[in-house]
């Protein structure tokens, strides 16, 4: 059964935010387990190319690499996600990166009728330029604030409840069908070919394979993949509808039989 990372972007009440997270625990379906990432342990640094990782980002690297994909909740800050959440994200996609191929599914958290359009938008683009496996449209989005809980911490408004429950349903749903996906590609054998043996990644993409195949048909054209292309040659008997007119002016023009073109 899946497990899924959840990474919490920061919300103006502390509070509110360790409120949210209890409740995406609790929303999580049966046999699915949510687990916090931590960022705390990370360096205020950007990673260097050319200095060992540190500690701290090992750990949490690892952490990414134990789950079987991730949920990232950001509120909106200056149009934008929170400074601390990109500088997680740039540190899990440092290389070798843990986001390459993961399946990640996103939302916004913010009061309710405040934005928070732009913030996805600029996540969505952060976490495809690291190789994430996103889950697509419609976007989605949790209208929380520190009203929405009583004063045991238990969430008092149906809107949230609801919108939690969804989401958490369909990360599970989302992650576990790519997990599936890669355990069938993982047991896909490997196809022996005239042109060699594919790997498990071409297997996958289909035009990468028609790319190293050399086709040829029983007397055929060879492929101009081989450096010796044949000239084609229309076989089809078509009349052209301006010489079909009669009109002298077009008559008076010879055109070369394959191409068309003018003589």
């Amino acid at each position: 059964m899946p497990v899924i990372g959840l990474l919490l972007g920061q919300l103006p009440h502390a509070r509110t935010a360790r409120q949210l997270a209890t409740m995406l625990h609790a929303a999580a379906p049966s046999g699915t387990t949510l687990v916090e990432i931590s960022t705390a342990e990370l360096p205020f640094h950007a990673p260097y190319a050319d200095m060992p990782t540190p500690a701290g980002a090992i750990a949490f690297k690892r952490a990414l690499a134990d789950v079987d994909g991730l949920l990232i909740i950001t509120p909106s800050h200056e149009r934008s996600i929170p400074g601390a959440l990109k500088h997680a994200i740039d540190w899990a996609s440092a290389s070798p990166s843990s986001l390459e191929g993961k399946p990640v599914v996103i939302a916004g958290a913010s009061a309710p009728r405040s934005g928070y359009f732009a913030a996805l938008q600029h996540l969505r683009t952060v976490l495809n330029d690291a190789g994430a496996r996103l889950m697509g449209q419609p976007e989605r989005t949790l209208a929380v604030a520190p009203h929405c809980f009583g004063g045991s911490g238990r969430c008092v408004d149906a809107e949230l409840d609801s919108q939690v429950s969804e989401l958490v349903s369909a990360a599970a749903g989302y992650v576990a069908h790519l997990s599936r996906e890669r355990v069938a590609t993982a047991e896909r054998p490997v196809i022996d070919t005239a042109a060699g043996r594919l790997s498990t990644e071409e297997t996958r993409r289909p035009m990468r394979v028609l790319q190293r195949l050399e086709v040829r048909g029983d007397g055929g054209p060879a492929s101009p993949v081989d450096g010796t292309p044949s000239p084609f040659v229309d076989t089809a008997s078509t009349i052209d509808p301006l010489v079909a007119t009669g009109d002298p002016a077009i008559l008076a023009f010879s055109t070369e039989t394959t191409t068309g073109a003018p003589g």
